[in-house]
């Protein structure tokens, strides 16, 4: 499933990508915006589309199609797949691999490309609630446990949304993957990258850095009060006063080198 907001075009060369690499299986559009892109629809046959009146934020956008995709009782994985990916070939055969190769696998990923480094999960810090990234730049060799990885591209396994639930919809933005990936793990599931799957991934530094701030701010503080123990709250918010504005100043710089 792929959740739509933002660029047309750039759902629309997605979904060119996809068509060639879908196979039998079934897509589902969730239009996060209040446009008509019923056009985008009709590019892959057997396409269910979801129209929503704004954007609804990314866990309930997704928890729409999970929802859906689940009346199909013959299904028994679902891939959420960001609208700016491009996947190499293959993708979803060597991602379900690795459920027969690991049975305690919830959740495979394929290693996300942005243009010059690769990002391939973290470790999670419980003393500031969030990830670090594992070698973060070098393409792994091997299938990799970890402990987070991006929503932007990860197949879950039925079995882990009917023990689980579904994403929690209190994060409009950011943490609701970390989030996810902790209830997976703590419910006995493993999490794996698959490095044999490719997704490229189109990120604009620098792009509405304020806006997206905000939300990691907001989403921080609610992790931090949902996972945390309390010993850890202050090294938490201090990492939010003094990092996250540092991540704020440096995609404001990366912005001004960009536009010149």
């Amino acid at each position: 499933m792929i959740l739509h907001y933002g660029s047309f075009a750039t759902t629309k060369h997605a979904l060119a990508d996809l068509a060639k690499k879908i196979g039998d299986n079934e897509l589902i559009l969730i239009n996060n915006t209040s446009d008509d892109i019923s056009p985008l629809s009709r590019m892959i046959p057997g396409t269910k589309l979801i129209n929503n009146p704004r954007n609804l934020g990314f866990a309930k956008g997704v928890n729409q199609g999970i929802r859906l995709a689940l009346k199909d009782k013959s299904l028994t994985h679902f891939f959420l797949m960001n609208n700016d990916l491009v996947l190499s070939s293959g993708s979803f055969a060597q991602l379900l691999l690795t459920f027969n190769k690991f049975p305690s696998a919830g959740i495979v990923s394929p290693v996300l490309y942005h243009g010059d480094l690769y990002d391939w999960g973290g470790k999670y810090n419980p003393w500031t609630g969030m990830v670090r990234h594992k070698n973060w730049g070098n393409k792994p060799k091997t299938t990799q446990s970890v402990a987070h990885v991006a929503g932007a591209a990860m197949l879950i396994s039925r079995a882990v949304i009917e023990r689980i639930g579904l994403f929690d919809e209190r994060f409009f933005l950011y943490f609701e993957d970390l989030d996810f990936c902790l209830r997976t793990t703590h419910a006995g599931f493993t999490v794996h990258i698959n490095p044999d799957v490719i997704a490229e991934h189109a990120v604009s530094a620098g792009s509405h850095i304020i806006a997206r701030t905000k939300y990691q701010w907001a989403s921080h503080f609610r992790f931090v009060t949902k996972h945390l123990f309390h010993l850890a709250y202050p090294t938490a918010y201090l990492y939010d006063l003094f990092i996250y504005p540092l991540w704020l100043l440096r995609g404001l710089l990366a912005r001004t080198v960009l536009n010149g």
